[in-house]
């Protein structure tokens, strides 16, 4: 019986077969109650129905063995079979997701693309407001200068007007300064006021 308990438990399948265990448990109970209850001179009989018992035991023991390599049998190929599902699922995921990686490689470069566009336009609306702005400001430059030369031409137009006004004011003081001074004969005829024509004419001595 200990060379059965060892042969078991050096088997792979010990760790499956709680079954077994159980068994030998309870067929060494047995035999341990019956050998109790038996007396000295029916010993052979004992070791006759206890070699049966052992029978039985073992009988028991390579069937539930055989339970467990199918078991384990069933339990691999259900593993397989999961395993397999599992990398048809990830094959299938992962074409999914590189075809979506696809797609989204696609659009951007379409983005990217738009982007470059609409860069390149607004580049040339900046360069055609630029040149518009240039050209304003060579018309207003131009328009500057032209306000600049008439006013130019009026500052001199007024220094002119000045300058003759300052010289007939200058020639009508002369005439009053020599209507009041005594003539030397009464003979010598009187000069009249230059008019504001001649006065603008008249040179300041």
């Amino acid at each position: 019986m200990i060379a059965l308990l060892a042969q078991a438990a050096s088997s792979s399948e010990w760790h499956d077969g709680w079954q077994l265990a159980v068994v030998t448990f309870t067929s060494l109970t047995i035999v341990a109650g019956w050998i109790h209850r038996q007396s000295k001179s029916d010993l052979k009989a004992a070791r006759d129905d206890l070699k049966g018992e052992i029978t039985a035991v073992k009988t028991d023991l390579t069937t539930n063995i055989d339970e467990v390599k199918t078991d384990l049998k069933l339990a691999e190929a259900r593993l397989q079979k999961d395993i397999t599902e599992v990398k048809t699922d990830l094959t299938t995921n992962i074409a999914e997701v590189k075809t979506d990686l696809k797609l989204t490689e696609a659009r951007l470069r379409e983005d990217i693309a738009e982007v470059k566009t609409d860069l390149k336009l607004t580049e040339a609306r900046l360069r055609e407001d630029i040149a518009e702005v240039k050209t304003d400001l060579k018309l207003t430059e131009a328009r500057l200068r032209e306000d600049i030369t008439k006013v130019g031409d009026d500052l001199k137009d007024l220094k002119d007007k000045l300058y003759d006004d300052a010289r007939s004011q200058v020639s009508m003081y002369q005439w009053q300064l020599a209507a009041t001074q005594p003539t030397t004969s009464e003979g010598t005829p009187q000069q009249s006021p230059p008019k504001p024509k001649q006065l603008a004419e008249t040179t300041t001595e």
